[in-house]
């Protein structure tokens, strides 16, 4: 599905409706909740897509990363607009038209919301647009400048992060409809988020102090891809040149879980783009934790997850593996992994207990007669075990980085 060729939506959306399940984006929680779940994994809310749910993986590899953006960003779209209507969804039929009209409704948020990038519905010598035709030409645009800059992998993460809060707003205009005095506030209030990730980006920069001269780049390229009025560039400015602190930073008025879970992330990416987080960014981030009116719980489950993600997809995060070493990000996400089985060994070993199958395979595995499909058999079936613990429930643990042996080190010891 390359996305620059003609007719690529078209193919999305067939490709969408003949993988059509009942289990389609259904969710029993709430929605921030199931948003954050859908795209987390993604590695959208990072600015570096990694993987599509909806979408062939093999396929999705071999996109070059402007590509991926694009596909990422109208599925999680459409998947936004799936959970709004998935009361609706009861066949294949109505799966298709809920699609189709997502569609439409980002065509009209991109053209009211993002005026700098609209499409006409004609053409320059009159012909009409399809709907579809006109939504490839915005996510086109709205993406035109993200290959610039690649070689620096900060700059370019940090770019794409602004694409998550299209996301956010877009879920925002389908719960609230379109009329002119709402689309003003969705303007003025796209600019107000855009300015608070600045924020939070300059207060991380300056926790330990010291604005590193890679830092201050990255903020002032971030602030020219914001494309912020004069009046907020001119403030930004002057918060790049002072510094934020933490009870400065606006949030947001209905008091959205997921976009202050998308705040704290980003500040935790950010103290990582120059060395290890020391004792003062992680004071900082503590401070900014409790300001978002989280529980430290939280904080440490906003870290495990950036920690797995990373992990996952080690050979994909450019610059990173310069600033931080895989085998301490291991070592930190482990020792973080085996405190939270310690508190639950309990609940661990009476699903293994009433599991004659992973008996067999562990008495198996101990007496060294597991056979290999046995031994990913016997991984996976612990993996779901972990995954089903409350305490990893917006956590996508890393299955390529949890072999067996890793498994059996922070799962109860008298297994």
């Amino acid at each position: 599905m390359k996305t620059g060729k003609n007719g690529w939506l078209k193919d999305y959306l067939d490709y969408r409706i003949n993988h059509y399940h009942e289990d389609e984006i259904k969710s029993s929680i709430h929605p921030d909740y199931s948003l954050y779940n859908l795209l987390q994994p993604t590695g959208l809310l990072y600015g570096k897509p990694v993987q599509a749910e909806n979408l062939d993986q093999t396929q999705f590899a071999t996109l070059n990363e402007h590509d991926r953006m694009v596909a990422l960003l109208v599925e999680s779209l459409v998947n936004v607009s799936l959970l709004f209507h998935q009361g609706e969804i009861k066949n294949a039929e109505d799966f298709s038209q809920i699609l189709y009209k997502a569609i439409t409704n980002i065509t009209e948020f991109y053209n009211k919301v993002y005026p700098e990038i609209a499409v006409s519905t004609k053409t320059l010598f009159g012909r009409q647009r399809s709907t579809l035709e006109t939504t490839e030409k915005i996510l086109e645009r709205r993406l035109a400048g993200m290959s610039e800059n690649s070689d620096n992998f900060w700059v370019h993460l940090f770019y794409n992060t602004l694409v998550f809060l299209d996301i956010y707003l877009f879920g925002q205009w389908i719960h609230t409809g379109n009329g002119e005095v709402l689309t003003a506030f969705f303007i003025q209030e796209k600019e107000e988020l855009r300015l608070t990730i600045i924020k939070i980006m300059i207060a991380a920069a300056y926790a330990n102090d010291i604005l590193e001269l890679e830092e201050k780049k990255m903020i002032e390229y971030l602030l020219q891809a914001a494309q912020l009025s004069g009046k907020t560039t001119k403030d930004a400015k002057k918060y790049l040149e002072h510094g934020v602190q933490v009870e400065e930073i606006t949030l947001p008025q209905n008091n959205s879980w997921l976009l202050k879970k998308y705040f704290l992330e980003i500040a935790i990416i950010t103290v990582w783009a120059d060395r290890e987080v020391d004792d003062k960014e992680l004071s900082f981030l503590k401070r900014l934790n409790s300001h978002l009116g989280f529980f430290d719980d939280d904080l440490d489950k906003s870290m495990m997850a950036i920690e797995s993600f990373v992990l996952e997809h080690w050979q994909e995060m450019g610059d990173l593996q310069s600033k931080k070493s895989f085998e301490a990000l291991g070592k930190e996400f482990e020792e973080k992994v085996l405190k939270i089985t310690k508190r639950n060994e309990n609940q661990i070993r009476q699903e293994i207990k009433v599991n004659e199958k992973i008996i067999r395979l562990i008495q198996k595995y101990r007496s060294d007669e597991l056979s290999d499909e046995d031994a990913e058999r016997l991984r996976k079936m612990l993996m779901n075990i972990l995954q089903n613990l409350p305490a990893f429930g917006f956590i996508a643990l890393p299955d390529t980085y949890m072999n067996l042996p890793l498994l059996f080190k922070i799962l109860p010891e008298d297994l």
